[in-house]
């Protein structure tokens, strides 16, 4: 530990976590950004081909799994299925929403230039560095969780 009672990690970067997962995600975000608008697809679109990728899925069912990344927008998720049912990739009927046979050819052309994306982000990282990574970050998510150890031990300290 640092003389100030931090953990000192040698990374050999003097930036600190939170510059590398903001930077990250802002190379990741711009880059399927350009591979989905080549497809004409936004990435709430792509999301939602993924989930549908598996079977038809409700309304509600959809807006659940999305929710993280929805932030309170559900027109986000609307003008989403507007888009895919006005292409003829995907219907809805009572609420219920399933890929069509163009939808799913559609998402296969895609997904494989997605993948081609995914294995250039991968390039010189074993698969045991990535789950590590992977366990690391989401233990410190789990750490900063309202209900965690830490976070209930900061409240009773306030």
């Amino acid at each position: 530990m640092g003389e100030s009672g931090q953990f000192m990690i040698n990374t050999g970067s003097e930036r600190p976590i939170g510059y590398w997962l903001k930077k990250l995600d802002n190379l990741i975000d711009a880059q399927f950004e350009r591979q989905l608008s080549e497809a004409g697809l936004s990435r709430r679109q792509w999301q939602l081909l993924n989930l549908l990728e598996a079977g038809p899925r409700s309304v509600p069912d959809l807006q659940a799994e999305l929710e993280p990344f929805l932030q309170g927008d559900a027109g986000d998720l609307d003008d989403a299925l507007a888009g895919l049912v006005t292409r003829g990739w995907a219907e809805s009927a009572d609420n219920i929403v399933n890929l069509t046979e163009a939808g799913q050819a559609h998402f296969g052309v895609i997904k494989a230039k997605v993948a081609e994306l995914r294995h250039g982000l991968m390039a010189g990282i074993s698969p045991e560095e990535y789950q590590t990574t992977i366990e690391v970050l989401a233990r410190m998510a789990a750490n900063l969780e309202p209900d965690s150890d830490w976070a209930v031990r900061q409240d009773k300290q306030r």
